[in-house]
């Protein structure tokens, strides 16, 4: 998988960097786990694995991309997106 994506629900792009706190994780090792993952299932898996603020579900997967869902503290829905 490559070109990994985090945005809300009402599409507004986010950075990888709001993922996590301090020394806990950073976007290239976010980067490095979605090119290793071959499959949703897997990209699930190895992102909940990282020190992150919230734990993804996957969301829908296709041929062209997998999508994971999360929901933040005050209800808000965002989505973590990488393109096969």
């Amino acid at each position: 998988m490559r070109n990994p994506k985090f945005f809300t629900a009402g599409g507004i792009t986010e950075s990888l960097a709001d993922l996590y706190y301090r020394n806990e994780c950073s976007v290239i090792r976010i980067q490095d786990t979605v090119e290793s993952c071959k499959t949703g299932a897997e990209l699930v898996r190895k992102i909940n694995a990282l020190k992150l603020f919230e734990k993804f579900r996957l969301d829908r997967e296709t041929p062209e991309y997998a999508r994971l869902i999360t929901t933040d503290c005050f209800g808000n829905t965002h989505y973590f997106q990488a393109y096969k």
